[in-house]
């Protein structure tokens, strides 16, 4: 009778021990499953050339800071300064038509890209191509006759010196300035056909009667130079190749050179000092 109670408590006993051993092998399948792709980057696929241009320009129209879909998560941002603009990227012109567009080592638009609402600036002009005035996209026309006025009432003459330029235009004056400077130097101050801002119609260069209307660094000292680098972002402008960056875009200190991206960006990236590379890369990265 003894012997038949201690083998029916070993059988109760192996019993609940397999019981045990199922049920752990239950709880190990389901957190396995419930953590497949943990530790992975499979959807972090992201690179300098492929990120910004992409998650941004869904803010083709109302030319403000716009936010991205669906927030990058791999690599840091890389400057494209000293890339070779001939392996750039090409934009889609829907992508170019966004007031954030960005063109430099890394992105460049087609050669027959043209913005369809190009619309004369009628600010005082010199050398102008075509017409009587320079040309650019009819939000930065308009935003570009309200700082020329804001100059005025406050005493100051700004002069248009070059607005939209077509990529065939962009191709003959480049030309000229490789033949001069030979194509190191040369890129340094002007941009390849298709990496031209120019051609998106969204960039100004402006001057001052002071320096003869020329485009030269000294602008930066002038009323007018002054004036413009702390007021532009007001109308939705920044000066796209400021000093001490020419590693990063790959330009020299161009004081001149004002860039429409909307009234939001502009007073953001003048605020925090950011170029327009850093302020997408933050933007997109930052989006939710």
């Amino acid at each position: 009778m003894r012997e038949h109670r201690a083998a029916k408590i070993r059988k109760q006993r192996l019993l609940l021990l397999a019981l045990g051993l199922v049920l752990l092998f239950g709880l190990m399948v389901f957190t396995l499953t419930q953590c497949r792709g943990c530790g992975t980057d499979d959807n972090n696929d992201y690179s300098a050339n492929n990120n910004v241009n992409a998650s941004l320009n869904n803010d083709t129209n109302n030319g403000e800071a716009g936010t991205a879909s669906e927030p990058p998560q791999g690599k840091p941002f890389v400057f494209c300064g000293d890339d070779d603009p001939e392996h750039a990227e090409l934009l889609s012109d829907e992508d170019a038509l966004s007031y954030l567009a960005l063109v430099n080592r890394c992105f460049r638009i087609s050669s027959t890209f043209s913005p369809p609402d190009l619309s004369d600036v009628q600010v005082k002009s010199q050398r102008v191509q075509e017409g009587n005035y320079h040309r650019l996209r009819e939000t930065a026309a308009r935003a570009a006759e309200q700082l020329f006025q804001a100059a005025t009432d406050e005493g100051l003459t700004l002069i248009a010196r070059s607005g939209y330029r077509s990529y065939d235009l962009q191709t003959f004056f480049h030309t000229n300035v490789i033949d001069e400077l030979g194509v190191e130097e040369g890129r340094r101050v002007s941009a390849v056909p298709g990496h031209s801002e120019h051609q998106l119609g969204l960039a100004l260069d402006v001057s001052s009667p002071e320096i003869n209307g020329n485009l030269i660094e000294a602008f930066s000292q002038t009323a007018e130079g002054r004036w413009l680098s702390q007021n532009a972002h007001r109308f939705g402008f920044i000066i796209r190749y400021p000093q001490n960056r020419e590693a990063d875009t790959g330009f020299i200190y161009e004081p001149w050179h004002i860039r429409y991206v909307g009234v939001d960006a502009a007073t953001e990236m003048f605020i925090s000092g950011q170029i327009l590379e850093e302020f997408l890369w933050n933007q997109s990265t930052t989006a939710e």
